[in-house]
């Protein structure tokens, strides 16, 4: 049963994630509390919507058989992950450096 619940909550997670993705691709809005960090929201909006299809790649690769095919599920699924941290990174606003 917790399995369950745990694959509907990741589900839920992740369509409110890619969401707030799709918002930001189109509308170039983000959310209201990072609205002073992101410089550049769309290229936010895409790396939130690369991380969730390499975090739905990690949580549901469960139902792949082979062996080889899982392997490459897998390192697809953090290549995109990995892949769209950088995209949020570089749409932030530099720190300051203080001395």
């Amino acid at each position: 049963m917790f399995h369950v619940i745990s694959l509907v909550a990741v589900g839920v997670a992740l369509v409110l994630y890619a969401g707030v993705g799709v918002l930001a691709v189109t509308a170039r809005r983000t959310l209201p509390w990072l609205d002073g960090q992101i410089v550049r929201p769309r290229l936010w909006g895409s790396g939130a919507l690369l991380s969730c299809a390499g975090l739905a790649m990690f949580r549901y690769n469960e139902w792949v058989r082979d062996l080889t095919l899982l392997d490459v599920v897998f390192a697809t699924g953090g290549v995109l992950f990995l892949g769209g941290v950088v995209l949020q990174v570089r749409s932030r606003r530099p720190g300051r450096i203080s001395a």
